[in-house]
């Protein structure tokens, strides 16, 4: 096993919530390895949503409780892309600020050297001891969660990186993952030795140039709610999901979807029947609630995460006298 475990993401802001977010997972790996090194690298995008109370107070907290965090501005990877390969794509990117996860990776492989990496979002329940996903981790095996109500969820990049990469890419995904599941991307572990061929300045563009950088606002200033954002909006999702899958060393470990699954509040589930977010008391999270890794999912439209997560947040921090 190896005796670091590093945690990335782009979080919203230092606030109540990612406070929450890196204090769980901080505190379940030390309970059982005291003295494994947890690192975090987060890019902070400084954007509100919802109202959750004094900022202040959890950004000292973070600084004061988070051990081995390190922090980022858009303008550090942006300059990053602009000193190592002399190119422009500030535009780009905050056009479609998802590409910065992509960046991110590329800089935490090429520049500090690091072989692996937990893809952690801030609205996520751990619901159990978090040792056989600490397990894995340790031993860098990629690390997959199933999106049982949508395969598709990580599939809008398929036929691009299939004719980038040739037919021995869709051969290796079909024996990797033969049941064609979607992975969501909030919570996987990285083998970043699948950045390696993207490290020399023409395969980094090539890289980079993968994506669409679309907004998700029409002509009109009106912000897209159809196809379309499913398009724009999962290809760094895809990107993971599928790179992750066939050039890893390593076999990937697709979690026992019985355990853990990620579902949205809507939608027909195959098993359980139709999730509504207007059902009580749940909010339509019934099921969701019942996998070990609860993501809360779907697009808040700035209005904040649901009170069936903040709740749990609450009483989280509070069990902890935070609050």
């Amino acid at each position: 096993m190896k005796n670091e475990i590093i945690v990335s993401n782009m979080m919203r802001a230092k606030n109540k919530q990612s406070f929450f977010a890196l204090h769980q997972i901080q505190s379940k790996i030390k309970a059982l390895y005291p003295t494994i090194r947890v690192e975090f690298h987060i890019l902070w995008d400084n954007i509100e949503e919802g109202n959750l109370g004094d900022n202040d107070k959890w950004s000292k907290l973070i600084d004061s409780k988070i051990k081995n965090l390190y922090s980022y501005d858009k303008d550090f990877f942006i300059n990053y892309i602009n000193e190592f390969y002399d190119a422009d794509f500030k535009d780009k990117l905050l056009t479609w600020k998802a590409a910065f996860f992509v960046v991110m990776a590329h800089y935490l492989r090429r520049v500090l050297l690091k072989h692996y990496y937990l893809i952690y979002d801030d609205d996520i329940l751990i619901n159990d001891d978090f040792k056989h996903i600490t397990d894995i981790m340790l031993k860098h095996i990629p690390l997959l969660i199933v999106e049982p109500m949508n395969a598709n969820c990580d599939k809008v990049m398929f036929q691009k990186l299939a004719n980038t990469f040739g037919e021995e890419f869709y051969q290796i995904y079909r024996e990797r993952n033969p049941f064609f599941y979607g992975f969501n991307a909030g919570f996987q572990g990285i083998d970043l030795s699948i950045y390696d061929q993207f490290l020399s300045t023409d395969r980094f563009l090539t890289l980079l140039n993968l994506f669409e950088y679309k907004s998700v606002f029409d002509e009109n200033g009106e912000e897209i709610w159809d196809s379309r954002r499913f398009a724009i909006d999962t290809q760094q999702q895809s990107f993971f999901g599928l790179m992750n899958v066939v050039l890893s060393k390593k076999t990937p470990h697709i979690l026992n979807p019985n355990e853990y699954f990620v579902v949205p509040n809507f939608g027909m589930h195959p098993k359980h029947g139709e999730l509504h977010p207007d059902d009580n008391p749940d909010g339509g999270w019934r099921w969701g609630l019942e996998s070990k890794i609860t993501h809360f999912i779907c697009h808040t439209r700035g209005k904040g995460k649901p009170k069936q997560f903040l709740d749990r947040v609450d009483i989280y921090l509070k069990e902890n006298n935070f609050l």
